[in-house]
């Protein structure tokens, strides 16, 4: 049980992580205008944490399984894409999201 919410949070990190180094970007890309974003910092640290849930997977799990349900964290990107920034939400896009489903399923079934 453990490793399943280290894998939801190691995906939810990333994305959050992403959408915060998104909001960086806002005032532009001039080095001291993001260096002095909070966000570049917020977003950074995410990533940290996520990078330390993906060692704790990697103990945890073969590779062959961790890095394929990594895909995972396009779940939760596109669900803040669409809750954040009013990103639109297409037939295709939820197509790809039941394949990422549809193949983590196929490759978590497989272990060993």
């Amino acid at each position: 049980m453990m490793v399943f919410i280290a894998l939801l949070l190691m995906g939810f990190f990333a994305s959050v992580a992403s959408f915060f180094l998104k909001k960086s970007t806002a005032g532009g890309l001039k080095v001291w205008k993001l260096v002095s974003n909070p966000y570049l910092y917020l977003g950074g640290v995410l990533y940290v944490f996520s990078a330390l849930l993906n060692l704790y997977l990697l103990k945890r799990l073969p590779y062959s399984i961790v890095v394929p349900l990594g895909a995972l964290t396009y779940i939760w990107t596109l669900w803040i894409a669409h809750q954040f920034l009013g990103e639109i939400v297409t037939k295709q896009k939820v197509l790809g999201i039941l394949l990422i489903l549809i193949g983590g399923i196929l490759v978590a079934s497989v272990q060993t």
